[in-house]
Parts: structure tokens; C-alpha cells; sequence
């Protein structure tokens, strides 16, 4: 990476920093001790487990503690060599900007030009000035066609590049990007990071970067250095991040970081090979199809299973398949499915009637003539597991607001058991939809993390049936937490746990879920999909929304795709989705490895 300044300053320097929120010293810190240093030009990735105080050392960094955060400080954090005390609120967060998980939730103006220029204008630059700047940056983050465009006339990929440029025209020393790419579909996230690289290697902004992110994969080519933090709020590893991933990957794992699949797949490869020769880690996607031609047969098959089980079938999911044993599960309290198994045999895909159907269903936003779906024809059977997948703005959470009656259609039905949603009542079809909205927070209704758990169950008039050890253990889901603690001092991660725990706890028939993977560490994506795949071999039906390929790919058994229009594209019934669309990596992968194979057999 480039190095702006000659004396190559300390952009970043915490030292022995730790953080109690509120003025309660008896309080557990949520961040301790944390000691460490990031140069000037450096991107540093900061990871770790929900809730183990990323977004604390963020507000850190950019004066919302100490100066907007109530809170007790211990240690302190330099930036460019000066205490953070030693600086006020404005001059601060110009000089470090902080860019939200969602650009929705810092979008203020209507149109691009006014939301670049919003920062300066406050400020009461010159306008000569802003006109020169909000030019220079957006034809530098490639957005200068956009400039007249309105802002919900952008995709997610071209909104995170207008905040983007919102903070670059204020000429910030180190930029903050709190998971950058969570909302975005392919295209838009490889908008983003194209950008991000072509900003890193530019010598016009002398910028150090920080970005927050659960998936590895996408941003550690273009990092120096990684920090990991413990679920105790802990400094578990720093470094180099190149290094960290050759020489420290078991303990990378163990702090339920989602580390890059094909790094996981080769360390694993690396255990099992025949050969005495050892390679060197892949460092992308490339490295590692380029060893393909160097393997034995045996090391072919080798590396293919290992794919199948981690990446395709995963095999600690398939003891799931078997009805014979006791399921025991340590975050939720699960029935064992042996005594389900008569009454799920019964349930054949495709053998029952649909349990959600659409016929010619279309929506358009009222009073603004955006038309989200066209003219959609599905039929869901009770048991199904389905991906919904589609560009920004291709309708899939309308969709989903649709199945759960909270919109109406414009034109088409919606049939619920052969029975038109408009002959149901409300509340009745209520009871039978679980929904996990794509922001937790609109679906927090309660002071405490207790009465939000309850709060379905009490509407519905369930609770009296509910044991003590089952709430407290739906509790357990969400971390290690009081349950009279507010829900809104939770992590982004803990609060969409929390809906998940408050979904769970009255037992709907239909499960909708609205990019549930956002905010979320490896354990708990880990529990939340035994947990679903362990409702569907009940019977529920289960339907996912979100941009994460990889997961639907190794998780759900049936795509819904949509076109950017609201139409139909695809709807795959036969489980071969991703063999139609081979240009995910462990498809490719594959592909690649049965080639070598058969060429080798050839060559015999």
C-alpha cells in the first residue's frame, strides 16, 4: 500500500483503551485494554464476533466517545500522534469519517449532487470550492453520470458511492466503512470494492482505511493488516493479515470469523493430502485453480469431497438427514425429530398443495409509479427451503411483505392453503407467519429483551404454555446478556438475533427471513441454520431473501430469482440452480477439478 507522509505517522494508536457504557463502574467493559497501531495509507479489516465491541472502537475513532458517548474511558486513542481528548467534536470528525452499514440510514438530500455537496455546504465553503471537489470526487469514485440523478433512483452499490463521496469531498485523513458491501447485490458490491481499490492506489487522497466486516473473502485482498476481537471485547489477534491466514488460521477460526472459503477448503485439503509436497496458501480464487493441474489423482478426489461437504452438502448438516437420533442443540431448545419422523414422512415435496401461491401478483408503490413485481406466478409447498434472490431493487422483500399480508397487491391473488389471503382473518394468519425483517430494529417493540421475547406470544395468547427453561435458553441465542437490558443497546447482530428468538418462540408454519445473515459472525449463522434446517425437517416452510449466494448455495434446496423488473427469472424445483449458473467458486471448483481428472484418465 502507499505511504503519503515521509515520516510515515501513526494515523491510528490506541493505548490500553477500554470502554464501560453509562457511569455503572461495576459494569464489565465492552471493549479492554485494547492496545494497537495502524500507519498512514494502511487498511485495516477489524473483525470479531457480534458484540464484541467493533462499533465501540469506531465511535472511538471518530470523537462519538468520548464527546457524544456517556460512558467511563480508560487508556487512551491517538490520532496522528494528539489524544483524542485533545481534540473537539468537529475538528475530529472531519478529520475521521465513519460511512454506517446501511447508506440509507445517513442519505439526507434527494439528489447525488446536493448529498456530496451537503457536508461543505454546511460548512460554508465557497462555492467555487464544492462545485470543483463534488466534481473531482465523483469522477474519481466513477459516479460524475450520476451527478443529476435522484437518490431513490440509485441501486445499493450506487448509494454506499454517493456516502462515499459525501465524505471524500471533506478530505478525511482515515475513512471508516462499517460492513460496506452487507446491503449490496453482486454487481453492486463489485462497484464498491473496484472503487475502494482504485481509491486506495490513488496518490490524489492520502486516506487510511478501516473496514468493519464479517466476510473476509470479499476485502482481505485489498487490506494490510487484521484485528480480531474476542467475544470478551478482547484484542485476540493482530497483524499482518497475510500472515495471520498462512500462520495463525486455526485461532482465526476459533474467534467464529467467516474466513475466506477457499482458504477454509485449502487448509483442510492441506491435512489430508497424500503427497509429501505442501503448497503455499492461495491467496485468491485464481492461486488456488492454478494448483489444480499440480495434484494426483487421489488429490483430486480428495479436494472434491472436501468441497461437497464444506461448500455444497455441508456435512455437519447431514446427520440432520437421519431421523434416528436425539437432536441436541446448545443455543435453542429443539424437539428431537424422532418423534416427528412419522408426521414429516408424510410431508413429500410437490405431493401436497401449495401452502403459498401467487397468481399473476404485481405491485406498485403508490404515488410514485414504481412498479416492484410483475405478473408473478409461484407455488410453495409446505417443507419447501427456498433462496429468494435478485439485483437491488428487484423486488424481493416486497415479495416477502406481500406473503406476510403486511401489503396489498395491486393486481393478482395471493392463496394461503388454497385459500385466498382475503378471506382469512388477519390476525389468525398472523399467528402462522414468522417474519425477520431486513432492519432489526423495526421489529423491536419492548423496553427489555424478556418482554420483547414475549411480545408475540402475549398478542397471540400463547404464553401460558411456554416452560421457563425454553425462554431462557431463546434468551441465550442473543449472547450473554441481562434480559432487562434495553434491546436497542444490543449490537446490529444481537438485535437480529433477538427477532429471530422472538419468531421462534410462538412456532409459525412459515418462516420469512430478509437478509438474516447482515451483522452476523460464523457461530451464530452457524446456529441460525441448524436452527431453520431443523424447523423445516418439521415442516415449516422457510423462505431467505438475500445477496449471499455462497450461503444459499451451501443451505437452501430451491431458488426463487428475480429480474431487476419485478419479473420472474428463474425458479428452480429440481435443486440444480447453481448447476445452471456456474459462476459461484465452489461450482467452478469443481468443474475445474472433474475436468483435470478426466484428463488424467486420459492421459492413462
Amino acid at each position: 500500500m502507499l505511504y503519503f507522509n515521509s515520516n510515515n505517522l501513526l494515523a491510528l494508536d490506541f493505548e490500553n483503551f477500554s470502554f464501560i457504557y453509562g457511569d455503572d463502574n461495576s459494569q464489565k467493559p465492552v471493549v479492554s485494554n485494547i492496545s494497537f497501531k495502524l500507519k498512514e495509507g494502511e487498511v485495516l479489516i477489524l473483525a470479531g464476533s457480534s458484540g464484541s465491541g467493533k462499533s465501540t472502537l469506531s465511535f472511538a475513532m471518530n470523537g462519538i466517545i468520548p464527546w457524544r458517548q456517556k460512558g467511563l474511558v480508560k487508556g487512551d486513542v491517538k490520532i496522528f500522534g494528539k489524544s483524542i481528548w485533545d481534540y473537539n467534536f468537529s475538528e475530529l470528525s472531519k478529520l475521521v469519517g465513519l460511512v454506517k452499514q446501511n447508506p440509507n440510514d445517513q442519505l439526507i438530500t434527494f439528489n447525488v449532487k446536493d448529498e456530496i455537496a451537503f457536508g461543505l455546504e454546511n460548512l460554508r465553503f465557497p462555492s467555487e470550492l464544492i462545485e470543483e471537489r463534488v466534481k473531482r470526487v465523483s469522477k474519481l469514485m466513477g459516479i460524475n453520470h450520476l451527478l443529476n440523478r435522484d437518490i431513490d433512483q440509485l441501486s445499493g452499490g450506487q448509494k454506499q458511492l454517493v456516502i462515499l463521496s459525501s465524505f471524500l469531498v471533506m478530505n478525511p485523513k482515515i475513512l471508516i466503512l462499517d460492513e460496506p458491501i452487507a446491503f449490496l447485490d453482486q454487481q453492486s458490491e463489485s462497484l464498491l470494492l473496484n472503487r475502494l481499490k482504485y481509491l486506495i492506489e490513488s496518490k490524489e487522497y492520502p486516506i487510511t482505511l478501516v473496514i468493519i466486516e464479517h466476510r473476509l473473502s470479499r476485502v482481505m485482498d485489498i487490506a494490510d493488516r487484521l484485528l480480531i476481537l474476542n467475544d470478551h471485547g478482547k484484542v485476540s489477534l493482530k497483524g499482518d493479515i497475510k500472515q495471520l491466514f498462512t500462520q495463525n488460521f486455526e485461532d482465526i477460526r476459533k474467534n467464529n470469523i467467516r474466513v475466506p472459503w477457499i482458504i477454509d477448503v485449502f487448509h483442510d485439503f492441506q491435512k489430508q493430502i497424500s503427497s509429501m509436497r505442501k503448497f503455499n496458501y492461495p491467496s485468491d480464487f485464481q492461486e488456488l485453480i492454478e494448483l489444480i493441474p499440480q495434484l494426483e489423482t487421489e488429490d483430486l478426489q480428495s479436494l472434491y469431497e472436501i468441497v461437497i461437504n464444506k461448500e455444497i452438502n455441508p456435512i455437519e448438516l447431514q446427520k440432520y438427514e437421519k431421523f434416528d437420533e436425539l437432536i441436541e442443540f446448545e443455543d435453542v431448545y429443539i424437539k428431537s425429530l424422532k418423534e416427528l419422523k412419522e408426521r414429516n414422512n408424510k410431508i413429500l415435496p410437490f405431493e401436497t398443495d401449495g401452502v403459498l401461491e401467487t397468481k399473476n401478483l404485481t405491485f406498485k408503490y403508490p404515488n410514485s409509479g414504481i412498479v416492484a413485481l410483475q405478473d408473478l406466478n409461484l407455488r410453495i409447498n409446505q417443507g419447501d427451503f427456498i433462496g429468494l434472490v435478485g439485483p437491488n431493487g428487484s423486488g424481493k422483500t416486497t415479495l416477502l411483505y406481500l406473503l406476510a399480508n403486511l401489503y396489498e397487491p395491486t393486481s393478482g391473488e395471493i392463496y394461503f392453503n388454497n385459500k385466498n389471503l382475503n378471506e382469512i382473518n388477519q390476525f389468525e394468519y398472523a399467528k402462522k407467519i414468522g417474519f425477520i425483517f431486513q432492519n432489526p430494529e423495526n421489529m423491536i417493540f419492548r423496553p427489555t429483551l424478556k418482554e420483547e421475547l414475549l411480545y408475540g406470544p402475549k398478542n397471540f395468547g400463547l404464553q401460558k404454555g411456554l416452560k421457563d427453561s425454553y425462554i431462557t435458553k431463546l434468551l441465550g441465542l442473543v449472547g450473554k446478556e441481562d434480559p432487562q437490558k434495553n434491546p436497542f443497546h444490543l449490537s446490529w447482530g444481537q438485535k437480529r438475533r433477538l427477532n429471530l428468538s422472538s419468531i421462534f418462540i410462538y412456532n409459525p408454519e412459515i418462516i420469512l427471513l430478509d437478509e438474516p445473515f447482515i451483522g452476523q459472525d460464523q457461530k451464530t449463522i452457524d446456529s441460525l441454520i441448524e436452527t431453520l434446517y431443523i424447523e423445516n425437517k418439521r415442516g415449516k416452510t422457510i423462505i431467505i431473501s438475500s445477496h449471499d449466494y455462497h450461503l444459499l448455495l451451501k443451505y437452501t434446496k430451491r431458488i426463487i430469482e428475480l429480474n431487476k423488473d419485478g419479473t420472474l427469472r428463474d425458479y428452480d424445483i429440481s435443486q440444480n440452480y447453481f448447476q445452471k449458473h456456474k459462476n459461484l467458486g465452489p461450482i467452478v471448483l469443481l468443474e475445474k477439478i472433474k475436468a483435470q481428472n478426466e484428463l488424467v484418465n486420459n492421459e492413462k
